[in-house]
C-alpha cells in the first residue's frame, strides 16, 4: 500500500512540475480591488490559489475538531454523572434490602394483627 502512495505522490509532483514548465512564459497580472500585481507566471498564481484553499480547509477542519472535542468532553461529563447516579441507585437498592424496609414493617404489623385475632 505504501508503494501505491509513493507512486501517486511522484506522479502528482511530476504533473505539477510539467504544468509549471509549460507555462513559464505565460505571465499574468491580477487585479484585486485597487491593487494590481506585477506580471508573474500563471502557475505561481495558481499555486497561491491552491495553497490558500488548503489553508482555508485546514482552518475549517481545526475549528470542527475543536468543536467536536468540546462536545466529546461535555458528553463524557454527562456520561460520568449518569454512571455515578446509576451506581448510587444500585447501591441504594442494596442498602434498602439490607435495612428493614417499610414493607417489612407492614408485614410485621399484619403478623401481629393476625396473632391477636388468633387469641
Amino acid at each position: 500500500m505504501w508503494i501505491l502512495k509513493w507512486i501517486l505522490s511522484v506522479f502528482f509532483i511530476l504533473v505539477v512540475l510539467l504544468f509549471a514548465i509549460q507555462n513559464q512564459e505565460q505571465t499574468v497580472s491580477v487585479r484585486f480591488l485597487n491593487w494590481i500585481s506585477p506580471n508573474l507566471p500563471l502557475y505561481l498564481f495558481l499555486y497561491i490559489a491552491f495553497a490558500s484553499g488548503i489553508l482555508m480547509w485546514v482552518l475549517i477542519s481545526i475549528m470542527n475538531i475543536v468543536r467536536l472535542n468540546s462536545r466529546i468532553h461535555k458528553l463524557q461529563r454527562e456520561n460520568k454523572k449518569v454512571k455515578e447516579e446509576l451506581n448510587r441507585l444500585r447501591n441504594a437498592s442494596i442498602e434498602e434490602e439490607l435495612a428493614p424496609s417499610e414493607m417489612d414493617e407492614e408485614e410485621e404489623i399484619e403478623q401481629k394483627a393476625l396473632s391477636r385475632k388468633k387469641r
